[in-house]
C-alpha cells in the first residue's frame, strides 16, 4: 500500500525534512493566527513560526491532551496524532470542531502513521527522519484535502531510492506502530509513576524529581540501538511540561519482549534505590 491510500488524498508531496514540510504548508498563511498546543508539539514549529513572522497563540492542554473547545480565536491549528508521543488525542473530535468554526487543522502524523483514527486534518504532516514509524533517516511530506497546496513543493524533488525505502516503511508502518503500542504498555505495568497509564501512546512518561541524578546511572545500564540515549529529560515542550523523563521505546522497537521487561526491570530498580 503506497502513502496516498493510508492518508486517502490523490498526491502526496514530499520535502528534504519534516521540518520543511511545516515550513512550505505555513508559508501561504502568514498573515493567519496559528494555534500551537501548549506542550507535546512538533519541536521546531516556534522557530519556524519565528522565521515566517507568523502569529501564534498557546492552545491550553491537559498535560498535552488537547481539549477541542480550547481551540479557539485562531484561524489555523496545527497538532500531533499523539501528544509528545505520549498519549493519543480525539483527532476526529478535534478536527470536527476546527471545521466547525472555521479553522484549518494541520495534523503532524509522524508518531502514529497507519494508525485508524490518526490522519483525518486538512493538510496533514510527516517527518520520515530518524526514529520514526516512517524511517528513511531523512525527508517528510505533506498532503492536503480539498485545499490549494503551496507551490513551494512545485521546486522539491525526493530521490527514487528515498521512494522505494518510503514504500517500505509504509508497508510495515502498522507492525512497527503496533508492537510500540504494546511495548509501552508493557512499560506502564511496573511500580513507578507514569503518565497515561490507561491511554494508548508509544513513549511513557516517567514521573520524578531531579530526574537528571537518575538518568546518569540509566544511561550507563541501557543503550538503545539509536542515539545516545533511550531517555529524553524533562521538562519539554515537544514532550510534557512535567518534571521527569520520556522512555522513548521507538529507540528499542526492534528488540523482544522479554528485553523490554528486561529494561522496565531496570529502570524500577534504579528508581527504588534512589528513591523519588
Amino acid at each position: 500500500m503506497n502513502i496516498e491510500e493510508y492518508v486517502g488524498t490523490d498526491k502526496v508531496f514530499f520535502a528534504p525534512s519534516g521540518s520543511m514540510a511545516i515550513f512550505s504548508v505555513l508559508y501561504p498563511f502568514r498573515k493567519k493566527t496559528l494555534g500551537i498546543p501548549d506542550q507535546g508539539s512538533f519541536k521546531n514549529i516556534l522557530k519556524i513560526a519565528e522565521l515566517l513572522d507568523l502569529q501564534h497563540k498557546f492552545i491550553t492542554t491537559e498535560k498535552g491532551i488537547i481539549l477541542p473547545e480550547k481551540i479557539k480565536n485562531v484561524e489555523i491549528f496545527i497538532f500531533s496524532s499523539f501528544s509528545g508521543y505520549l498519549v493519543e488525542n480525539n483527532v476526529e473530535k478535534i478536527v470536527s470542531h476546527c471545521k466547525k468554526n472555521g479553522i484549518l487543522s494541520i495534523e503532524d502524523v509522524s508518531s502514529g502513521f497507519s494508525h485508524p483514527r490518526f490522519g483525518k486534518g486538512d493538510i496533514l504532516i510527516c517527518s520520515t527522519g530518524s526514529p520514526k514509524i516512517l524511517e528513511c533517516g531523512w525527508g517528510g511530506f505533506a498532503a492536503y484535502r480539498g485545499i490549494e497546496n503551496s507551490t513551494i513543493f512545485d521546486y522539491m524533488k525526493s530521490p527514487r531510492e528515498y521512494e522505494e525505502k518510503l514504500k517500505i516503511q509504509v508497508e510495515n508502518a502498522e507492525f512497527k506502530l503496533q508492537k510500540l503500542l504494546k511495548y509501552s504498555k508493557i512499560l506502564k505495568d511496573f511500580n513507578f509513576e507514569v503518565f497515561f497509564r490507561d491511554l494508548n501512546g508509544i513513549s511513557v512518561f516517567v514521573k520524578l524529581r531531579s530526574p537528571k541524578k537518575f538518568l546518569k546511572i540509566l544511561n550507563k545500564e541501557i543503550t538503545p540501538d539509536i542515539g545516545k540515549s533511550l531517555f529524553t529529560k524533562c521538562p519539554r515542550f515537544d514532550r510534557i511540561l512535567e518534571e521527569g523523563f520520556v522512555i522513548e521505546t521507538i529507540k528499542i522497537w526492534e528488540r523482544n519482549e522479554d528485553e523490554i521487561l528486561d529494561i522496565g526491570r531496570k529502570i524500577e530498580k534504579v528508581i527504588t534505590c534512589l528513591g523519588t
